[in-house]
């Protein structure tokens, strides 16, 4: 089903959530009455690193930081994620007679992982149990299909939790998204409209250990079968104070794709000039071990 709700003026609804998204949270926490103390900030920053040598190369660099400001009727929060990974394939080549030989190393590298994303969400409380909330995420990943993204978001949403051990909040909002893949599809849109509904469940396991659960789904209101969901599913586990170690979980489905560009074979027959699209995997995912740094 198609054309089920089409924007009459899309930049200016972009422009609105923006600005929502933006400009109102600074309003609002004018507003927060944080009391003498102000509000509390918090940073987590995460980092991974391995490295692999000697007869194989290859590396593999992760970085996400997450900056909260919390208000007694506010939550900001800013999420900047940056991932790379380089293989290195080592070729060796012997050249002269079986007698006097010299050994000659090629070493070609490529990049087999690249992902970098910048999501802001802003919650204001609006009474015992519910809330309102905006957004803005930007995401590139050239592997996946898309060389940008960007979701504009905004919507209500419920709360439970008694505040300390645990809270789980549920919301359904609208959404507007603009992308850029690396093969276009004429058949395919670039701006749309959608919807989205979200999860975040927080639970404090004692005092060194944290559970959290966040699950964002995404659809298109003009094409129903087009959805993402972006699963996160990570274990804390405090050292020392300022110190923890983390293992996450990522699980992002789509099940509308970007296609890539492939060269055309024909059986028995070199490669030819022609090539086609072809859909990418639906589902990926990804398992990381972080040291992470809180301040």
């Amino acid at each position: 089903m198609r054309h089920f709700l089409k924007p009459a003026a899309p930049g200016c609804l972009v422009l609105a959530l923006l600005a929502f998204g933006v400009g109102v949270p600074g309003d609002l926490a004018a507003q927060d009455g944080d009391g003498p103390d102000g509000p509390r900030w918090r940073n987590a920053a995460e980092i991974t690193f391995l490295v692999d040598g000697g007869n194989s190369e290859a590396s593999s660099l992760g970085l996400r930081n997450t900056l909260r400001r919390t208000g007694s009727r506010t939550q900001l929060r800013v999420e900047a994620t940056a991932l790379r990974t380089d293989a290195t394939r080592i070729t060796r080549r012997a050249v002269g007679t079986p007698e006097d030989f010299r050994v000659e190393v090629d070493r070609d590298t490529e990049r087999s992982a690249e992902r970098y994303a910048l999501r802001t969400r802003f919650d204001r409380t609006l009474g015992a149990r519910t809330f309102a909330f905006s957004g803005v995420g930007w995401e590139r990943n050239t592997f996946a299909g898309f060389n940008h993204r960007t979701v504009a978001s905004t919507g209500a949403g419920t709360r439970w939790g008694d505040g300390d051990d645990w809270e789980l909040k549920l919301g359904a909002g609208l959404t507007y998204t603009v992308r850029r893949d690396v093969t276009q599809d004429p058949d395919r849109e670039r701006d749309f409209a959608g919807l989205q509904v979200t999860m975040d469940y927080n639970h404090q396991l004692g005092q060194e250990t944290e559970v959290e659960f966040r699950w964002v789904v995404d659809g298109n209101a003009e094409e129903f079968s087009e959805v993402r969901g972006d699963l996160v599913q990570a274990l804390s586990t405090s050292l020392t104070s300022r110190l923890a170690l983390k293992t996450t979980l990522q699980v992002l489905l789509d099940n509308d794709p970007p296609s890539e560009s492939v060269p055309l074979f024909s059986p028995g027959e070199a490669e030819s000039d022609e090539t086609v699209r072809t859909p990418l995997r639906r589902m990926s995912y990804g398992l990381s071990v972080a040291l992470v740094i809180t301040m």
